[in-house]
């Protein structure tokens, strides 16, 4: 799934298209020179141990990986399968992990330029987005409540 789903700057490749060495069945077929972005590119599936065969990327229809800070978790769904991240058992386990929430931590959904940033209590759709724009998600206390956040930052130019 991440020879399609991610953008690949060292050869080119687009998100939501297959890579040119990309091998049906054979996974990749440039592996020992494949670039420096795909050898140290590792999805949430093959590091953890909580993640059964069912969360394997081609067959969850998405991949998963954190943010180099750790404080993002990106969910990243195959265009063709735009829904894949809400059938089960993947919406309500990703809803369990969208509860680092109130410690700080996000969980995207990126479907193509889409992003929907998961909450335990609610899903926020910002829409399509400029790539260069940034993403500020958390919450606010209102009436004792904490109320779930998320806005889109864009670059302001210097006076």
């Amino acid at each position: 799934m991440c020879c399609k789903v991610l953008h690949i700057g060292e050869l080119s490749k687009d998100a939501g298209v297959w890579c040119g060495h990309f091998k049906k069945g054979g996974g990749c077929g440039a592996y020992e020179i494949r670039p420096s972005a795909c050898r140290g590119f590792t999805c949430l599936w093959l590091d953890s141990v909580r993640l059964d065969d069912n969360w394997r990327p081609d067959k969850a229809g998405f991949l998963m990986y954190p943010d180099k800070d750790g404080k993002r978790l990106n969910v990243v769904v195959d265009t063709g399968k735009p829904t894949s991240w809400k059938r089960e058992p993947y919406y309500s386990k990703l809803k369990a992990m969208s509860q680092r929430a109130y410690d700080g931590f996000e969980l995207m959904v990126c479907i193509g330029d889409r992003r929907v940033v998961m909450f335990p209590s609610e899903d926020v759709d910002l829409g399509v987005l400029n790539p260069d724009h940034k993403v500020v998600s958390g919450f606010v206390e209102r009436e004792g409540v904490q109320v779930p956040f998320a806005m889109v930052l864009s670059d302001v130019a210097q006076a």
